[in-house]
Protein backbone atom coordinates (compact mmCIF):
# COMPACT_ATOMS: atom_id res chain seq x y z
CA UNK A 1 0.00 0.00 0.00
CA UNK A 2 1.35 3.22 -0.45
CA UNK A 3 1.00 6.21 2.11
CA UNK A 4 0.50 9.75 1.07
CA UNK A 5 1.56 12.46 2.97
CA UNK A 6 1.32 15.72 1.14
CA UNK A 7 3.80 15.61 -1.47
CA UNK A 8 5.79 12.44 -0.30
CA UNK A 9 5.09 8.92 -0.44
CA UNK A 10 5.61 6.03 1.67
CA UNK A 11 5.09 2.53 0.59
CA UNK A 12 4.20 -0.67 2.80
CA UNK A 13 3.35 -3.87 2.24
CA UNK A 14 -0.16 -5.17 3.57
CA UNK A 15 0.83 -6.82 6.68
CA UNK A 16 -1.07 -6.30 9.74
CA UNK A 17 2.32 -6.67 11.73
CA UNK A 18 3.70 -3.50 10.52
CA UNK A 19 0.82 -1.26 11.45
CA UNK A 20 2.34 0.03 14.60
CA UNK A 21 5.78 1.00 11.92
CA UNK A 22 2.94 2.90 9.71
CA UNK A 23 1.67 5.10 12.21
CA UNK A 24 5.46 5.94 13.45
CA UNK A 25 6.53 6.93 10.19
CA UNK A 26 3.31 8.74 9.99
CA UNK A 27 3.71 10.52 12.75
CA UNK A 28 7.55 11.24 12.23
CA UNK A 29 6.82 13.28 9.14
CA UNK A 30 3.98 15.39 10.82
CA UNK A 31 6.27 16.41 13.56
CA UNK A 32 9.31 17.19 11.10
CA UNK A 33 6.75 19.08 8.77
CA UNK A 34 5.05 20.61 11.95
CA UNK A 35 1.65 19.16 10.77
CA UNK A 36 -1.21 18.51 12.88
CA UNK A 37 -3.17 14.90 11.85
CA UNK A 38 -6.76 15.74 10.59
CA UNK A 39 -8.02 12.16 9.54
CA UNK A 40 -7.12 9.50 6.57
CA UNK A 41 -8.43 8.81 3.32
CA UNK A 42 -8.21 5.15 2.25
CA UNK A 43 -8.96 3.84 -1.34
CA UNK A 44 -11.79 7.33 -1.44
CA UNK A 45 -13.39 6.16 2.16
CA UNK A 46 -12.80 9.06 4.82
CA UNK A 47 -12.26 7.84 8.16
CA UNK A 48 -12.14 9.56 11.34
CA UNK A 49 -11.47 7.47 14.23
CA UNK A 50 -10.21 3.82 15.10
CA UNK A 51 -7.80 4.06 12.54
CA UNK A 52 -5.96 0.90 12.81
CA UNK A 53 -8.81 -1.65 13.57
CA UNK A 54 -9.86 -0.29 9.76
CA UNK A 55 -7.10 -0.99 8.00
CA UNK A 56 -6.62 -4.69 9.71
CA UNK A 57 -9.45 -4.81 8.64
CA UNK A 58 -9.62 -4.14 4.85
CA UNK A 59 -5.26 -4.65 4.99
CA UNK A 60 -5.54 -7.17 1.94
CA UNK A 61 -7.61 -4.57 -0.76
CA UNK A 62 -5.97 -1.21 0.62
CA UNK A 63 -4.19 0.40 -2.34
CA UNK A 64 -3.62 3.95 -0.80
CA UNK A 65 -3.86 5.52 2.08
CA UNK A 66 -3.61 9.57 2.19
CA UNK A 67 -2.74 11.45 5.00
CA UNK A 68 -5.19 14.52 5.28
CA UNK A 69 -2.90 16.89 7.38
CA UNK A 70 -2.76 20.90 8.25
CA UNK A 71 -1.03 23.89 9.92
CA UNK A 72 -1.36 24.43 13.61
CA UNK A 73 -3.13 27.78 11.89
CA UNK A 74 -5.35 25.89 9.52
CA UNK A 75 -6.64 24.18 12.24
CA UNK A 76 -7.52 27.14 14.55
CA UNK A 77 -9.35 28.06 11.91
CA UNK A 78 -11.02 24.94 10.85
CA UNK A 79 -11.98 24.87 14.70
CA UNK A 80 -13.12 28.75 14.65
CA UNK A 81 -15.50 27.62 11.54
CA UNK A 82 -17.11 24.34 13.25
CA UNK A 83 -17.60 26.02 16.78
CA UNK A 84 -19.43 28.97 14.42
CA UNK A 85 -21.43 26.95 12.40
CA UNK A 86 -22.40 24.89 15.69
CA UNK A 87 -23.47 27.94 17.67
CA UNK A 88 -25.33 29.43 14.72
CA UNK A 89 -27.82 26.62 14.22
CA UNK A 90 -28.09 25.87 18.11
CA UNK A 91 -29.62 29.41 19.13
CA UNK A 92 -32.80 28.60 17.41
CA UNK A 93 -32.78 24.88 18.82
CA UNK A 94 -31.85 26.54 22.44
CA UNK A 95 -34.85 28.79 22.03
CA UNK A 96 -37.37 26.30 20.93
CA UNK A 97 -36.16 23.58 24.08
CA UNK A 98 -37.02 26.73 26.42
CA UNK A 99 -40.36 26.77 25.51
CA UNK A 100 -40.98 23.29 25.70
CA UNK A 101 -39.61 23.35 28.92
CA UNK A 102 -41.79 25.76 29.64
CA UNK A 103 -44.65 23.65 29.01
CA UNK A 104 -44.23 19.99 29.11
CA UNK A 105 -41.21 18.64 28.02
CA UNK A 106 -40.59 15.09 26.09
CA UNK A 107 -38.28 12.45 26.09
CA UNK A 108 -37.36 14.21 22.62
CA UNK A 109 -36.64 17.74 24.27
CA UNK A 110 -34.47 15.76 27.38
CA UNK A 111 -32.61 13.94 24.56
CA UNK A 112 -31.80 17.87 22.31
CA UNK A 113 -30.90 18.95 26.24
CA UNK A 114 -28.15 15.69 26.70
CA UNK A 115 -27.10 17.17 23.05
CA UNK A 116 -26.62 20.60 23.71
CA UNK A 117 -24.69 19.60 26.91
CA UNK A 118 -22.22 17.98 25.09
CA UNK A 119 -22.21 20.54 22.47
CA UNK A 120 -20.69 22.65 25.07
CA UNK A 121 -18.47 19.89 26.75
CA UNK A 122 -16.99 19.72 23.03
CA UNK A 123 -16.78 23.78 22.64
CA UNK A 124 -14.89 23.91 26.50
CA UNK A 125 -12.44 21.40 25.04
CA UNK A 126 -11.60 23.43 21.96
CA UNK A 127 -10.47 26.16 24.17
CA UNK A 128 -8.02 23.55 26.28
CA UNK A 129 -6.61 22.37 22.80
CA UNK A 130 -5.74 25.83 21.30
CA UNK A 131 -4.43 27.19 24.96
CA UNK A 132 -2.01 23.75 24.92
CA UNK A 133 -0.89 25.11 21.00
CA UNK A 134 2.79 27.17 22.00
CA UNK A 135 2.41 30.34 21.07
CA UNK A 136 -1.29 30.25 20.79
CA UNK A 137 -0.57 33.62 20.95
CA UNK A 138 0.74 34.16 17.58
CA UNK A 139 -1.66 31.90 15.84
CA UNK A 140 -5.13 33.35 17.11
CA UNK A 141 -6.11 36.38 14.46
CA UNK A 142 -6.98 39.07 17.81
CA UNK A 143 -5.54 37.27 21.32
CA UNK A 144 -7.82 40.25 22.70
CA UNK A 145 -10.56 38.49 21.18
CA UNK A 146 -9.90 35.43 21.89
CA UNK A 147 -9.47 36.41 25.74
CA UNK A 148 -13.10 37.85 25.35
CA UNK A 149 -14.43 34.56 24.00
CA UNK A 150 -13.18 32.14 26.88
CA UNK A 151 -14.28 34.48 29.43
CA UNK A 152 -17.52 34.09 27.57
CA UNK A 153 -17.23 30.37 27.11
CA UNK A 154 -15.97 30.10 31.22
CA UNK A 155 -19.77 31.39 32.35
CA UNK A 156 -21.16 28.07 30.51
CA UNK A 157 -19.09 26.18 32.93
CA UNK A 158 -20.63 27.82 35.95
CA UNK A 159 -24.41 27.51 34.00
CA UNK A 160 -23.98 23.82 33.55
CA UNK A 161 -23.57 23.59 37.49
CA UNK A 162 -26.67 25.40 38.14
CA UNK A 163 -28.57 23.09 35.05
CA UNK A 164 -27.58 20.05 37.50
CA UNK A 165 -29.22 21.66 40.39
CA UNK A 166 -32.34 22.66 38.24
CA UNK A 167 -32.50 19.03 36.75
CA UNK A 168 -32.15 17.19 40.19
CA UNK A 169 -34.93 19.60 41.44
CA UNK A 170 -37.26 18.74 38.24
CA UNK A 171 -37.50 22.51 38.05
CA UNK A 172 -38.71 22.67 34.62
CA UNK A 173 -39.22 26.73 34.69
CA UNK A 174 -35.98 27.19 36.08
CA UNK A 175 -34.28 25.12 32.67
CA UNK A 176 -36.12 26.97 29.93
CA UNK A 177 -35.46 30.63 32.07
CA UNK A 178 -31.44 29.74 31.98
CA UNK A 179 -31.95 28.01 27.82
CA UNK A 180 -33.65 31.60 27.06
CA UNK A 181 -31.91 34.21 29.27
CA UNK A 182 -27.98 32.66 30.28
CA UNK A 183 -27.28 30.01 27.46
CA UNK A 184 -28.34 31.64 24.35
CA UNK A 185 -27.08 35.40 24.92
CA UNK A 186 -23.82 33.74 25.85
CA UNK A 187 -23.90 31.80 22.43
CA UNK A 188 -24.53 34.95 20.77
CA UNK A 189 -21.96 36.66 21.88
CA UNK A 190 -19.53 33.99 21.09
CA UNK A 191 -20.53 33.64 17.46
CA UNK A 192 -19.82 37.53 17.11
CA UNK A 193 -16.23 37.14 18.90
CA UNK A 194 -15.63 34.49 16.74
CA UNK A 195 -16.98 36.71 13.21
CA UNK A 196 -13.88 38.99 14.09
CA UNK A 197 -11.38 36.00 15.09
CA UNK A 198 -12.03 34.23 11.69
CA UNK A 199 -12.40 37.32 9.26
CA UNK A 200 -9.02 38.79 10.94
CA UNK A 201 -7.62 35.13 10.36
CA UNK A 202 -3.75 34.70 9.80
CA UNK A 203 -3.25 33.10 6.35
Amino acid sequence: MNIQIQDKVLEFENNPEIIEQIFNSINEHLQKENLQFSYLNIDGEEVYDNFDSYIIENIESIRKVEVVAMTVVEMVNELFLSIEKYSKNAIPIITKLSEEFYQKPKESTWSQLTDLFEGIQWIIQSITQINTIESSSDIVSDYEVWNEYVQEMSKLNGIVSEFENAIVNNDNILIGDMLLYEIIPVFETMVKKLELLISGAVD
